[in-house]
C-alpha cells in the first residue's frame, strides 16, 4: 500500500499549551512537526504530517495535552490533502515560530 500523507493542525491559546501539544504529538505517533505559526495575539497553530492513522493519533494526543495547559481553539485532520496545500508546508524541515523578529526553532534541523 502506498504512503497516504495526512496533515493535522491544532490551534491553541498560549505558547505553553502549544509546546505541550507538539511534544505529545511527536512522542505519541510517527509524525513530523512541519509548521508553527503565530495566528494572532496569544494564539498559535502547529501542523504535523505523516500517515493518516498516525496523524489522527497525534492530533488526539496533542489536543488532550493542550487542554491540560491551556485552551484548544480547534483541531483538524486532513487526509490526502491536495498537493498545492502540502506544498505550502514543504518549505523546510524546521518548524519555526516567528514573533516580533525573534525566531524560535522547534524542528530537528537539516536531514542531510
Amino acid at each position: 500500500m502506498a504512503f497516504e500523507r495526512a496533515i493535522g493542525l491544532i490551534e491553541t491559546r498560549g505558547i505553553v499549551a502549544l509546546t505541550a501539544g507538539i511534544e505529545a504529538m511527536v512522542k505519541t505517533a510517527d509524525v513530523q512537526c512541519v509548521a508553527v505559526e503565530r495566528v494572532s495575539s496569544g494564539y498559535y497553530a502547529a501542523a504535523v504530517q505523516g500517515e493518516v492513522a498516525a496523524v489522527r493519533q497525534a492530533i488526539d494526543a496533542g489536543s488532550a495535552a493542550v487542554r491540560q495547559y491551556g485552551e484548544l481553539r480547534s483541531s483538524q485532520v486532513y487526509p490526502k490533502p491536495h498537493t498545492r496545500a502540502t506544498a505550502l508546508l514543504d518549505n523546510g524541515t524546521d518548524a519555526e515560530l516567528v514573533d516580533g523578529g525573534h525566531r524560535l526553532v522547534l524542528g530537528a534541523g537539516d536531514d542531510d
